[in-house]
């Protein structure tokens, strides 16, 4: 349910800041919004917070993945894994922006196929 919630406040959210975004098209980011309309030191605050919130997320789940890799590669450390996969989420930014979003449509596909392999699976089973 409360997912339900959450869905929809983000809908409205979003649809509050594309509405800001078409009246005032000079604003580069949401931060900007923020600046303009709640001041500059809530701004500071907001913008702030996003970027640590994003690498705070970002080393977390480096350290899940080098976790998970040490299961299966149990000799090699946790942060040479974290550490590698740092290197690839790097490159992956770092090319240009059309072979970003090829490489994130394969990795959604192979969300998709693991999601539909499971249902498949449990429609077996039942």
């Amino acid at each position: 349910m409360i997912y339900i919630i959450t869905g929809i406040f983000m809908f409205w959210m979003m649809r509050a800041l594309g509405e800001l975004l078409l009246t005032d098209t000079n604003e580069p980011t949401f931060v900007g919004f923020i600046e303009k309309y709640l001041g500059l030191r809530t701004g500071f605050v907001i913008g702030w917070t996003y970027w640590l919130g994003w690498i705070t997320i970002a080393m977390a789940e480096l350290t899940a993945v080098g976790t998970y890799m040490k299961y299966w590669f149990p000799n090699i450390p946790v942060w040479i894994w974290a550490l590698v996969f740092l290197v690839a989420l790097y490159l992956i930014n770092i090319i240009a922006v059309g072979a970003f979003g090829e490489t994130e449509f394969w990795f959604s596909m192979i969300k998709i196929i693991a999601i539909l392999a499971m249902i498949a699976a449990g429609v077996i089973m039942v």
